[in-house]
């Protein structure tokens, strides 16, 4: 220990650093504790902590700069896809090469799910959440059903090594719950050695000169590094180079708490990958000025995210001829990289996309026990995963179809908005307009639940062979069976009693 003592002081000395040794030389740090606080001092990369304030000060200064211009520099996207104006035939073509990809195994997804569901009510990890649907499945469930059935898809279309390996990033907050949880549930059907776990990283709370902040004596007072901090974090659980080693040339990166997200979505792989893009980004359009939502736009020539309340009044109410919003491509956290512009350009670069956030950060007092300050006393540095679009030298911008594609779950049970009550009306009335379009009738209430599993149905393909020419009672719960046909489950809930008339039932092929 003392040859590693004597290492980490010269590293850190060299590094401005030493006043971390501080209470260490007082002996206030109990022996029991010592080689916990020399175990989190040798994970710190000092280097690249530096480097990320310097980066971070020196973003603070332009986006000043930029405030004081009254939004200057700042422009709508140059071009993006619509799908509401795309045709069919070109739709189809993009589903047809992501498909292909998928097919070839070359496509991943990853769920950002590092968030606790406590605006929910919610103690635990959000995607751990269940939603509200009669087939209680939590919102790791359905992403685990949708992969499933795309891989099915894959293998559909010729696609002789289709999978889709499924990553999770998770928080020191939720890790190990979050492992368990799929542990306990079997992977949700999903092979183990599809789904990958990696952790979110931390890095050190600073003061406004750069050092090292102590909670407490023997320990460093640390902060997530943001969701930006997905790349560092492939890179260091081993997770990008098995993506490489595996031949996936893709991923699919989105966030835990959208209920209508399609993992891997072969149609915006396929537009990417048509487009020749390093990286896309699928949005909505904001409903109106006051939506607060960050949107897809430019500054100074390069593609960015300028969040909502960076937005200055002007350009938030600013119309084109159409009476369409120009800063109106809603960022839903739904983005497409290529694993290589990940390797080589983005992680090159990392330490330079943080931004500071001076907080209260609980400190370590002159006896060594912590104080909880009563002003801001320092910064935390974190990043966006989208501060990486303006190191792009081709993106694609898709614009979706709100009403199937963005059902937030976010605020707590009975919001207006951003509700598990919201998004599970949005999904029950997306699963009513497949059947629909499928040939099958439903009878009952209008508000009456329409659950169709992933496991049947990716985004509505497949469902006549099931419902048409067919009466279906809502509520009700589609999914597959051994017989191939559509088992309802019955709902018994305030007498009510729903089924699928002259249609047979056997059991779910599926989890429970």
């Amino acid at each position: 220990m003392a040859e590693c003592l004597t290492e980490l002081r010269a590293r850190y000395d060299a590094a401005g650093q030493g006043h971390v040794f501080k209470f260490l030389d007082e002996g206030k740090i109990p022996e029991s504790q010592q080689s916990e606080f020399l175990a989190q001092l040798s994970d710190i990369d000092l280097e690249y902590v530096k480097e990320s304030h310097q980066g971070a000060m020196e973003d603070a200064a332009k986006a000043k700069a930029a405030a004081q211009a009254g939004g200057a520099g700042l422009q709508p996207p140059d071009s993006y896809a619509c799908l509401a104006d795309t045709t069919a035939e070109e739709v189809t073509a993009w589903e047809t090469v992501g498909l292909e990809a998928v097919g070839r195994g070359e496509v991943a997804a990853c769920v950002l799910a590092g968030g606790q569901g406590t605006r929910l009510g919610f103690d635990g990890p959000k995607g751990c959440y269940d939603v509200g649907l009669d087939s209680k499945k939590t919102l790791f469930q359905i992403f685990c059903e949708r992969i499933r059935r795309l891989a099915e898809r894959g293998r559909e279309a010729g696609g002789e090594n289709s999978r889709v390996p499924f990553l999770v990033m998770t928080s020191p907050l939720n890790h190990d719950v979050t492992i368990k949880f799929f542990k306990d549930n079997s992977y949700f059907g999903l092979q183990a050695d599809d789904v990958w776990f990696f952790e979110q990283g931390t890095l050190p709370c600073l003061t406004a000169e750069g050092k090292i902040i102590l909670e407490s004596a023997g320990v460093v007072a640390t902060a997530p590094d943001g969701n930006g901090g997905f790349y560092p974090a492939l890179k260091k659980s081993g997770c990008l180079d098995r993506l490489q080693k595996d031949n996936v040339k893709y991923i699919h990166v989105f966030s835990v708490d959208n209920l209508l997200c399609k993992p891997a979505d072969p149609r915006f792989a396929g537009f990417c990958i048509q487009q020749g893009a390093d990286c896309g980004n699928k949005c909505v359009w904001k409903t109106s000025p006051e939506e607060k939502v960050g949107v897809v736009a430019k500054k100074d020539g390069r593609p960015t995210v300028v969040e909502y309340s960076e937005l200055d009044e002007a350009s938030k109410q600013l119309q084109d001829a159409n009476g369409r919003l120009v800063f109106g491509a809603g960022n839903i956290c739904n983005h497409f990289f290529s694993v290589k512009w990940i390797a080589d350009t983005v992680l090159p670069s990392m330490s330079k996309l943080f931004h500071l956030a001076n907080k209260k950060i609980p400190c370590a007092g002159e006896d060594g026990q912590t104080v909880k300050p009563e002003k801001e006393n320092g910064i935390k540095l974190e990043s966006f995963i989208f501060d990486t679009f303006l190191l792009s030298t081709k993106m694609a911008i898709l614009e979706t179809l709100r009403d199937e594609e963005f059902a937030p779950v976010k605020n707590a049970p009975g919001a207006a908005t951003d509700s598990p009550d919201t998004a599970r009306a949005m999904f029950s009335a997306l699963g009513r307009k497949w059947v629909q379009a499928a040939g099958g009738d439903i009878d009952g209430p209008e508000d009456a639940l329409v659950e169709v599993s992933p496991l049947l149905s990716y985004a509505g393909e497949g469902l006549a062979d099931h419902v048409s020419g067919k009466m279906i009672t809502a509520p009700c719960y589609l999914s597959p069976d051994s017989t191939g046909f559509a088992r309802i489950l019955r709902k018994r809930k305030a007498g009510l009693e729903s089924g699928l008339k002259n249609c047979k039932a056997g059991p779910e092929s599926g989890l429970p």
